[in-house]
């Protein structure tokens, strides 16, 4: 069976003390990131923590349009910004080359279809000082692009459409399983090692359930605000979820604890062929199915409407978007655990 990178030490075994003003990293893994790039670094740049206060390394995949080229030309205010290159092409190798260039005192991980409030650096250090976390993080607030777009944030932003993931829409500062863009102590990188490059898709949420068996704790502060463009169609929206499934699956079948949210779209993607095939002979399974079917429908459809209602979005389109992510997580969570299962046979 393969295994993640082992932990060397706990992270709970001292205090993770941080300097007084800490230089914090900040690693962008991306691959043609045009359109994103440039507005991601004007507000990183704007920072009330001070750009000289941060490094960035972008982790550029061999980007074909000009990402590489906005990168080396923008005119940096930060203590450092550098292209780094990641020939494996992959998020989590990304992610290893820009934490092996950086020199932080702690650091943060940030997608390149996103954009941080002006105080998003200094609330991350001043919440991984104040709560004595290994890694803490905010909300992340979705933002549409287009008719389909807007569905598929509204979809994002729903407890419906992705569980109890609460830093999609949570209010209340308390502990969690995993945060997006979190800012983590430099001793994490140095207790947990580096991301698994087996495992595309779930990095991060991986990464932190291998933080917490080392003894470290993840904090969300709805102070720290980011927000985040999610793909534009449907199809995109699908492979993307697939991926994530798959991930989540390999995961799975290799013994890592998941959440009851990581299994439900599973149980609906098998269970609903399982009770068809079940209602060519029983009337029961037969009405099971209509149960279930009908409670998926109406309960999604009422959960898409209050969630559209929220950024204008089309109440069928968002529904449509809940279900093409639960049918393709559900789908790549089983590949992926019948995958990895069949290469460790």
């Amino acid at each position: 069976m393969t295994t993640p990178p082992a932990a060397h030490g706990r992270l709970d075994a001292s205090p993770l003390e941080l300097p007084a003003r800490p230089l914090v990293s900040i690693v962008i893994p991306c691959l043609n990131e045009e359109h994103y790039i440039t507005a991601l670094l004007d507000s990183l740049a704007a920072q009330d923590y001070g750009a000289d206060g941060i490094e960035v390394l972008v982790s550029d995949g061999g980007s074909t349009d000009r990402t590489r080229e906005l990168v080396r030309e923008y005119p940096s205010r930060f203590a450092r910004l550098e292209l780094v290159d990641n020939p494996r092409r992959i998020t989590v190798a990304g992610l290893n080359e820009g934490m092996a260039a950086s020199r932080g005192d702690c650091w943060i991980i940030i997608g390149a279809h996103s954009k941080v409030r002006a105080d998003f650096v200094r609330e991350s250090v001043d919440a991984l000082r104040r709560t004595g976390a290994a890694c803490v993080g905010g909300p992340i607030e979705t933002i549409g692009e287009g008719t389909a777009g807007l569905a598929i944030a509204a979809a994002m932003s729903s407890p419906f459409g992705v569980g109890n993931a609460k830093f999609r829409y949570a209010e209340e500062e308390g502990e969690v399983d995993t945060v997006p863009f979190g800012c983590y102590h430099r001793k994490v990188w140095d207790v947990v090692g580096q991301f698994d490059e087996t495992v595309d898709g779930a990095d991060e949420d991986s990464y932190n359930q291998r933080l917490i068996d080392a003894g470290g704790k993840i904090w969300l502060t709805p102070a720290i605000r980011s927000s985040y463009y999610p793909r534009r169609t449907f199809k995109a929206l699908a492979k993307q979820y697939w991926e994530y499934g798959a991930a989540k699956g390999t995961l799975f079948q290799r013994g890592r604890p998941l959440q009851p949210r990581h299994f439900a779209p599973t149980g609906m993607v098998l269970g609903g062929p399982g009770l068809w095939l079940l209602g060519r002979f029983s009337k029961r399974a037969r009405r099971l199915l209509w149960l279930f079917a009908g409670v998926y429908i109406a309960g999604g459809s009422v959960m898409a409407a209050r969630a559209a209602s929220r950024n204008g979005a089309n109440p069928v389109l968002t529904f449509a978007a809940m279900a093409t992510m639960h049918a393709s997580y559900g789908a790549g969570f089983a590949a992926g655990w019948w995958r990895e299962r069949s290469s460790t046979r």
